[in-house]
């Protein structure tokens, strides 16, 4: 759900914050007044497409912040994208620049506009005035239907099995094809072995080499070194060892009289031992150290090659190791390819076979709420004055394994009795294809994941005595999911929970766009009998208006309480400057 709003110089709006609550916000104003402009700015934060030319004149950058509840699935995306989780409100912004740039932020971390797309795919749905258009597209149709039905389950495990069949016809594909192109294929492969297996590289040895080149290397530093590490040990008077060992000697006597110096004398005969012993270790050492100027140049050749052959593959030695099972694994699968084939071809078949099964549970699944979807959709007809039109949800099965599944899914419509019902494009005006819309809105708001719907004058061509009946229907949506529509009907705005008025004056000498919000009683009366009777508000209009009031609280019980923001700044609708 969206909680609150708001945007900064865009086109004439130069600040505006607006709070959302849950049920029915409608916005209403005069024609230009920047109703679209609310919906237009609440794109850019969905990922939408920016444009520079909307900034208002004067400003080099505009921006738009959202605050949306948290849900399980943007909390989800959180986790999965590294974004901090503020709890329970997710604060969303997008700033454009007049340069063409644009950056967008998800509680606070900069983010690209294409994460950001991903982030709020399904948080809002955005019907705009010719949305309807879409409609006409039977690709969305299945998308709809496999959404009313809750089919994910199905779906998943027809895409499982799809995935498996897939995955066989790519490794079929890799087999089949021009024989010469395998040929210079598999000759390819043995080069790359040849080159790896001449060299017969071992797991750790290039470790190993270096660690023994740099030994070499320095053998004659390490040798005077130790040597000199020797002398100090134990090789002349005043050595460690034979100071120890004085000074053992000292604790030893005085321990006769104080027996709790043993410890002491413990502790010194522990560590002349070790000292002891640590000048014997490195004598041994010594004396084992040779310059050995040829195994150093044997060392440094085979550490040379082992570079040289992981540059050219851009891995590590372990990398390499790899490279070469993977090699003699496609090497092999190439040289027996007519067997592989054949067992692929077994394995392509009872892949084919799951999927199929797979396919043809979804697809009866498909048929069974295609029924339901479709007498759904009429009953939102009828109420819409469609009663005698034929909508119907056509599932036609087919044989050809498809990614989302073996069905062709369409809509079928028509708007007057006795004619043969056809596809959507072919005999749906755009009166009524703006009430299929409404319907399909009702039928999906029980089962639809999306939290806020934005009808922007998705009830255009609608008129007279369907207008109430429209905005029965959007309230009765709205019981389901947030919904802030932009109306010019009053018969719509009546229903409100809430009601925005947008208007146009003037600061200074520049136009400027508010957002109001009108009270119930008196300010909203008087915008719906503006909305009827034009400039000039008449005492037959305020009636009318207080009328429709009336009647849409009897048809729709009393408002929802709006979420206000509390004394000290923590509401949940609260906007919260970002980074």
């Amino acid at each position: 759900m969206l909680l609150g709003l708001r945007i900064s110089n865009v086109a004439v709006i130069e600040e505006v914050e607006v709070t959302f609550g849950a049920g029915l916000t409608v916005l209403t104003g005069e024609t230009g007044a920047g109703k679209s402009i609310l919906v237009d700015a609440l794109g850019l934060l969905l990922g939408g497409r920016a444009d520079a030319d909307a900034i208002r004149s004067g400003c080099e950058e505009a921006s738009v912040e959202g605050v949306f509840e948290r849900t399980p699935v943007l909390a989800e995306r959180m986790e999965e994208l590294g974004v901090p989780d503020l709890g329970d409100e997710v604060l969303v912004r997008r700033v454009v620049g007049r340069n063409g740039r644009a950056k967008a932020y998800i509680n606070g971390s900069l983010v690209t506009v294409g994460v950001l797309a991903r982030f709020m795919r399904g948080a809002v749905d955005i019907a705009g005035q010719h949305e309807h258009v879409s409609l006409f597209d039977a690709g969305l149709h299945r998308v709809l239907l496999d959404r009313y039905g809750r089919l994910e389950e199905q779906l998943a495990a027809y895409g499982r099995d799809y995935a498996a069949v897939a995955e066989v016809v790519s490794r079929m594909e890799a087999l089949g094809g021009d024989e010469s192109r395998l040929r210079e294929r598999a000759e390819f492969l043995r080069f790359q072995l040849d080159e790896i297996t001449r060299l017969e590289p071992e797991p750790g040895e290039d470790v190993r080499l270096d660690a023994e080149r740099r030994r070499l290397a320095g053998a004659e530093k390490l040798k005077r070194h130790g040597a000199e590490a020797e002398l100090l040990l134990g090789g002349e008077e005043s050595s460690a060892v034979e100071t120890v060992g004085r000074a053992l000697g000292l604790v030893n006597e005085a321990s006769k009289c104080d027996a709790s110096l043993a410890p002491v004398a413990d502790a010194l005969g522990s560590a002349l031992s070790e000292l002891e012993e640590a000048q014997r270790r490195l004598s041994r050492y010594v004396e084992g150290l040779e310059s050995d100027p040829a195994r150093l140049g044997e060392v440094e050749d085979r550490l040379d090659a082992l570079k040289r052959l992981c540059r050219k593959h851009a891995c590590t030695l372990e990398g390499v190791l790899q490279k070469r099972d993977a090699l003699e694994t496609e090497l092999s699968t190439l040289d027996n390819r007519q067997e592989v084939l054949e067992q692929l071809a077994r394995e392509r078949k009872a892949a084919e076979e799951r999927a199929r099964r797979s396919g043809e549970a979804l697809s009866r699944a498909r048929s069974s709420c295609a029924v339901a979807f479709g007498a759904q959709v009429r009953e939102g007809l009828g109420l819409l004055a469609l009663g005698k039109a034929a909508f119907e949800v056509r599932v036609t099965p087919g044989t050809q394994l498809k990614a989302e599944g073996v069905d062709e899914v369409e809509f079928i419509f028509s708007a007057n009795p006795g004619e043969p019902p056809r596809p959507l494009a072919k005999v749906a005006s755009g009166g009524e294809a703006s009430r299929l819309l409404l319907a399909l809105k009702r039928a999906l708001a029980d089962s639809d994941g999306c939290g806020c719907y934005i009808l922007d004058e998705a009830d255009s061509g609608v008129s007279g005595a369907i207008a109430d009946v429209v905005g029965r229907m959007i309230k009765d949506v709205s019981g389901h999911r947030q919904v802030l529509c932009i109306t010019h009907l009053p018969q719509v705005a009546a229903y409100a929970d809430a009601h925005l008025l947008i208007r146009k004056g003037l600061k200074g000498e520049r136009t400027v766009s508010e957002v109001v919000s009108l009270e119930a009683g008196s300010e909203r009366t008087q915008e719906l009998a503006r909305m009827m009777s034009g400039v000039e508000v008449t005492r037959e209009a305020l009636g009318a208006a207080e009328a429709l009031v009336r009647s849409a609280h009897r048809a729709s019980g009393p408002p929802r309480a709006r979420r206000e923001p509390t004394p000290d700044g923590g509401s949940r609708s609260r906007l919260r400057r970002s980074a």
